[in-house]
C-alpha cells in the first residue's frame, strides 16, 4: 500500500513538533516536506507535488491561503488542508474558495487532524465538528446557487447536463438523445455560458463533481 505524502507548513516550532509526532506515527503517512513560511512551501509543493499540504494560514511571506489559491490555479493534484486558529466563516469560505478541501482548528488538531487526513485521502471534505455549521451553511449556499443555475437551463440542456454528469461524451450523449454530435455541443456551450463555466474541460469537471447535486435538482 503506498504511503501517503504529506508536506506540513507551519512557523511554530512548538506546534509543528506535536503535529509531526502525531502524523508520523501514523502507518500509512510519511512527512516528506517541513516548511516555516509560504514562499518555501509553494516551492516545494511545486517541486515535489505531495499528496497532501497541511497548511498554517499565518505564515511569514506567503499566507497559507495565498499558497493554495496559487495551487489550485495551476491544478495540481494536491489536496489541501487548513490548519488554523481562525473560527470566522468568511476566512473559513475563503479557505474553501481557494481550493482547500480539509479546514482543522488548531484547538482540535491532537484528535481532528487524523480523521481529516484520513477523510481527504478517500476523496471528501472534512472539517472540525466544532465549526460543522459553517460547512453546512455553505453546502447549503452552493446547493441554492446551483439550483438557480441549473433552473436557468432549457429542458434539452438540463437533460444534456445530468448525462455530462455520468461522464458521457458528446457523441456518446447524441447517439443515446438520437441528435446530431453538433445539436450536443452547442448545448454544451450554451450551458456553460448559463453557469459561468470557463475552460475546456470546465463543463466535465462541474458536473462530475456535483453530480449528486445535480440528480437531485433534475429529479424533483
Amino acid at each position: 500500500m503506498a504511503l501517503t505524502r504529506i508536506l506540513i507548513a507551519d512557523d511554530h516550532p512548538v506546534f509543528l513538533f506535536g503535529l509531526k509526532s502525531i502524523i508520523g506515527s501514523l502507518e500509512n503517512c510519511e512527512i516528506e516536506n517541513i516548511a516555516a513560511d509560504g514562499e518555501t512551501a509553494l516551492k516545494l509543493l511545486r517541486d515535489t507535488k505531495p499528496d497532501i499540504a497541511i497548511l498554517d494560514i499565518d505564515m511569514p511571506g506567503l499566507n497559507g491561503l495565498e499558497v493554495t489559491k496559487r495551487l489550485h490555479k495551476k491544478k495540481t493534484e494536491t489536496k489541501v488542508i487548513i490548519l488554523t486558529m481562525h473560527k470566522d466563516e468568511s476566512i473559513f469560505n475563503l479557505a474553501f474558495d481557494s481550493g482547500a478541501v480539509g479546514y482543522v482548528l488548531k484547538d482540535n488538531a491532537a484528535t481532528d487532524i487524523v480523521n481529516c487526513i484520513n477523510s481527504v485521502s478517500n476523496g471528501d471534505s472534512f472539517v472540525s465538528p466544532q465549526i460543522n455549521s459553517f460547512y453546512v451553511n455553505r453546502r447549503n449556499e452552493l446547493h441554492s446557487n446551483d439550483l438557480k443555475l441549473i433552473n436557468n437551463l432549457t429542458e434539452s440542456e438540463k437533460i444534456v447536463l445530468k448525462e455530462v454528469s455520468e461522464n458521457m461524451s458528446s457523441a456518446e450523449i447524441a447517439s443515446k438523445l438520437n441528435v446530431t454530435s453538433k445539436t450536443i455541443q452547442n448545448h454544451r456551450f450554451n450551458i456553460c455560458k448559463k453557469m459561468n463555466l470557463e475552460g475546456v474541460n470546465s463543463l466535465l469537471t462541474y458536473a462530475l463533481v456535483n453530480k449528486n447535486t445535480i440528480h437531485l435538482i433534475l429529479s424533483k
